[in-house]
């Protein structure tokens, strides 16, 4: 039984690690249409998610201690807690990209999901 649980927590990292590259990936909008070409289309916004930030929520029951820890650890610093202990909007201090940022953070069997901040614009 052990083996097992094991083995679905890392298959769950994975799947998440993937869920996150992928979205990332996939909401920066390119025009491929020419061989070796990956230049931003017309239509896309310059920026799609906010530099440096990213939101970060916490599987239930993870103490605040080891919150603080992970966050300290990644060079991260808390700019609102959303959900009280369990969703967090933060900066990160140093120069990883957000990308690099959220494939760490991923790695923590404490975290549900981090996801960059993403911008959203409404039509008047």
């Amino acid at each position: 039984m052990s083996y097992l649980h094991s083995r679905s927590n890392w298959i769950g990292q994975l799947v998440t690690i993937f869920t996150c590259l992928s979205t990332v990936w996939l909401s920066t909008s390119c025009n491929a249409t020419e061989r070796g070409t990956l230049e931003p289309s017309a239509k896309s916004p310059i920026l799609r998610f906010a530099p440096q930030e990213v939101l970060i929520k916490f599987k239930n029951g993870v103490p605040q201690e080891r919150i603080a820890f992970i966050l300290k650890n990644n060079q991260i610093k808390v700019i609102a807690e959303i959900q009280r202990g369990h969703l967090y909007h933060v900066r990160i201090l140093d120069k990883r990209s957000v990308e690099s940022a959220i494939a760490q953070l991923s790695l923590y069997q404490e975290i549900e999901y981090a996801e960059p901040n993403y911008r959203h614009e409404t039509k008047k």
